[in-house]
Order: structure tokens, then C-alpha cells, then sequence
């Protein structure tokens, strides 16, 4: 008896743990599609003659084109666009405004979508930069580059992939680039280059170029690789797999260190400038591109240096995307973040204002009042935070308030760095009341000395006595 309870007990287990696993893979199966990225690998087939590149990709999807439309955006400059899948069927459409990618056919896994470019070729070297339209939703991990080139017979292309290949034959000169990761920049020039570099970088230099391989050789990683071309005779620039220097010193290698650690990371390949601006969270520099650089700019204003710190090691090792970013500042500051969810709608120079996400309590009653941190303060909305106090405000004109405090009274201009105390001109380093985002605010600081409040910014309340 008591072999067959125990038996039947041990069946039980194995069954339970079975519907466990399996409602286990369902819950991360479920998980990974909702996240809504979908890793792709891409081919390019470009044929350059003249001033003309004409552009085709093919879009390799694992499991399926995904039933929901891609928005596509395209490089400067392209036109002539073309979407088919494998059966011949059109799949771009355009709605007010913007270019999408969807098919009927979900069962196929590959779409080809054509284009052009111009762009003058008669210089010394011809830079072909952003040239690659990007796709919602989909992030590239590897990437073929066939390059036929029918005009620019004496000289070479460049791009930043470890694997190259390059064929002259009677008609045309034949290049193969491959690696991981979205499409390389490239670059065609006439000078004869040497090559030499480390695993992670290869260096290519023209005749009498300086180069301080020390520093080069030193930088290692273990997925990125970059490729340095180092010139007096081309215009530099920073991208993520190619990099043109007209040296290689100092803040030169900078850039060549936050290439390898951007290739490191995984995200959207439309976020890809969320990729760069962790990196230079990482590393504490200063992003060049302007999208990272007015983020950073905001972060390092907005938070202390101990959240600075914190922000550094929540990035570590995730995949970027906004949601990742949001709910890292949130964490460190303690105030709820959506500067990088709202950064989609556009907005060129969007503020890092953060809000409270805590009930708010005047005199121990519960208010509905906006609570926000920007630029390392704290500031409560105006003039509903004094209203709520039981104090009558008059807006005397648009943006000029007028009220009295203990017989004492208070003038306050919206956006100006001084207020008026019994018909007294006090000036301040900052604004006492400003608008942030498309709210008006009173800088707790002044709030609490100028109407004998106390704010408490506690665990799960803010308070606020007089």
C-alpha cells in the first residue's frame, strides 16, 4: 500500500511539474512576441554607375512577416521605391505621409524592396553614409553587402565588416562585405592603403599617414570589430562599423572604444540612436551625434551625480529600448519617467521632466496636483498648489499672479528669474514659477519660504502643511 501511495505521489509530481514547464514555455513564448522585435538578416545588392546606386534588399524574416505593417524610412535623398515579397506581390503603401512594408502572404519569409540613390561621384574618395532604409520593429544581426561598381574603376571600397572581398575583373570591380549588425557606411577612395590592426580593428593608412598602433592594438572586444581608415584626404566621420580619422590620438581613439562597445549592445534597429547614447552613459562621454547628445545633455542635468552613478549600472548589460531607459530613471530618482516613450511623437527637444507618481496630501487632504523633478529640483503645480492651501491668487494678465500672505503681498511673472514682495524687486538665479512641458510650476524651494509651507516628499505620499 504504502509503495503504491507513494507511486502515485511521485506520478502527480511529474505531471505537475510537466503542465508547469509547459505553461512556463507558453508564458515566455507569449513574452517574446509581444516585446515586438523581430531579428532579421538583410543582403544588399547595389550597382553603381555614374552618379546612380541602385539599391536591392532582401529582407530575410526567421518565421514570417510580421502580420502587423512595418513603417519604412528611407535615406536622403532615395526614390523609386519598390516592395515585393517571393510570390511577385507589392507590399508597400504609403498613409498620410509615411511608407509602410505588409503583405498578405504571412507564411513568407522574405520581402525584396528596391530603391536608388545619387550622389556625385567626381572627388578623391566618395563617402556613401545613411544610405539604407530602416525598418520598424526589426533588428538586424547580419548583414551581406554585394557591391558592383561599373564607373569608379581606380580605387577601392571600403566598409567596416571584417569580411571583404574584392574582385577586378574585365567590366566591373566586385565587392563582398559581411557582418554582423546593420549595414556598414561606406567609402570609395583612389589611395593605395596599408593594412595592418588588431582582432576587434583593422587599420588602413595612406602612404606617410601617422598612426600610434600602441594605443590601436590595445583595444579589444569580444564581439565588436571596426574598421579605421586613417587619411589626411578624407572628410573624418564616426559610425558604428567605420570610422575615418585624419589620425589617431587622444579623442580619436575615443571613438574607436565606443564603436566597438555600440556594437556590443542589441535594440531596434530604429532606437539605434538609443544604442549610442548608452554607450556614452557607460562610458561618461559626451555622444556626437545631435538626437544622443541632447538626451545625455538632459540626463546629466536632470540627475544627481549618485543617480548618474546608479543610471550607469541599470543600463549594463540590457537591451536598449525606451521602455529599458524609462524604468531605469525611474528607479534611480524615485519620480516616473517617459521622456524616451514620448520622445516618439517627434518632439526635436523633448525636457526630462519627471513626475511623481505618489498621492498628494494638503493639510492631510488629497489633492490632484502635478509633483515633478526637472533639472535636479522639485516643483509643485502653480497656482493650484497655493489654491489648495485655502490662499486666494488672481492672474492679474496672462502670466503675471497676484495674492497675499499674512498682509504681505506677492507678484509673480511666469518665466521670469525675479518676483515682487510688498512691491519690492527681488532678483533670483532662477524662476521661482516657469512653465515645464506644458505645465506651470513653482519651485518647491520658494513655495515652502514664501507661503510658510512644509513639503514632505516621503515613501508613498507628498505632503504638504501650512
Amino acid at each position: 500500500m504504502r509503495r503504491f501511495v507513494f507511486t502515485f505521489g511521485f506520478l502527480m509530481i511529474l505531471v505537475s511539474s510537466g503542465i508547469l514547464f509547459f505553461q512556463w514555455m507558453g508564458f515566455t513564448t507569449e513574452s517574446a512576441g509581444e516585446s515586438g522585435i523581430v531579428e532579421v538578416s538583410q543582403v544588399y545588392s547595389i550597382i553603381h554607375k555614374e552618379d546612380t546606386f541602385h539599391v536591392t534588399q532582401t529582407i530575410h524574416f526567421p518565421s514570417g512577416i510580421p502580420s502587423d505593417p512595418l513603417v519604412i524610412k528611407w535615406p536622403g535623398g532615395a526614390g523609386n521605391f519598390a516592395c515585393n515579397d517571393k510570390e511577385e506581390n507589392n507590399c508597400l503603401t504609403k498613409e498620410n505621409g509615411e511608407f509602410y512594408v505588409s503583405t498578405l502572404n504571412q507564411d513568407s519569409q522574405e520581402i525584396t524592396i528596391t530603391y536608388s540613390l545619387k550622389q556625385p561621384t567626381k572627388a578623391d574618395s566618395v563617402p556613401l553614409r545613411n544610405w539604407y532604409p530602416v525598418l520598424s520593429g526589426v533588428s538586424t544581426h547580419k548583414t551581406d553587402i554585394e557591391l558592383t561598381e561599373k564607373s569608379l574603376r581606380n580605387g577601392k571600397w571600403i566598409a567596416g565588416y571584417p569580411s571583404s572581398n574584392h574582385k577586378k575583373l574585365d567590366y566591373i570591380d566586385y565587392y563582398f562585405f559581411s557582418g554582423k549588425g546593420e549595414p556598414s557606411d561606406l567609402v570609395w577612395t583612389k589611395e593605395s592603403l596599408k593594412e595592418s590592426g588588431s582582432r576587434a580593428v583593422k587599420v588602413l593608412t595612406g602612404e606617410g599617414d601617422p598612426v600610434n598602433f600602441d594605443k590601436l592594438n590595445s583595444l579589444e572586444s569580444a564581439d565588436g570589430f571596426v574598421t579605421v581608415l586613417i587619411s589626411e584626404k578624407i572628410q573624418p566621420f564616426t559610425s558604428p562599423h567605420l570610422i575615418v580619422l585624419n589620425g589617431a590620438y587622444g579623442e580619436d581613439v575615443k571613438r574607436i572604444r565606443q564603436s566597438l562597445l555600440y556594437q556590443t549592445l542589441s535594440s531596434r534597429d530604429e532606437d539605434a540612436w538609443l544604442k549610442e547614447l548608452v554607450v556614452s552613459i557607460l562610458l561618461n562621454e559626451p555622444p556626437n551625434a545631435a538626437e544622443p547628445a541632447w538626451a545625455y545633455k538632459q540626463l546629466k542635468e536632470g540627475l544627481s551625480p549618485s543617480e548618474w552613478d546608479g543610471l550607469r549600472q541599470k543600463v549594463r548589460n540590457q537591451t536598449v529600448d525606451r521602455n529599458m531607459l524609462d524604468d531605469a530613471v525611474s528607479n534611480v530618482t524615485g519620480f516616473n519617467c517617459s521622456f524616451f516613450a514620448d520622445s516618439v511623437k517627434e518632439n526635436e527637444h523633448p525636457l526630462l521632466t519627471l513626475k511623481a507618481g505618489k498621492p498628494i496630501m494638503v493639510n492631510k487632504e488629497p489633492i490632484q496636483l502635478s509633483y515633478a523633478s526637472y533639472q535636479q529640483k522639485e516643483y509643485v503645480q502653480f497656482p493650484e498648489a497655493v489654491e489648495a492651501m485655502g490662499l486666494e491668487i488672481k492672474e492679474l494678465q496672462p502670466g503675471v499672479y497676484f495674492t497675499t500672505v499674512e498682509g504681505n503681498t506677492l507678484r509673480f511673472y511666469l518665466n521670469e528669474d525675479y518676483f515682487i514682495y510688498n512691491e519690492e524687486n527681488y532678483g533670483l538665479l532662477g524662476k521661482p514659477v516657469q512653465t515645464i512641458g506644458d505645465t506651470i510650476y513653482m519651485d518647491i524651494h520658494w513655495f515652502e519660504k514664501l507661503f510658510n509651507a512644509e513639503v514632505k516628499n516621503k515613501k508613498n505620499t507628498i505632503e504638504i502643511l501650512n
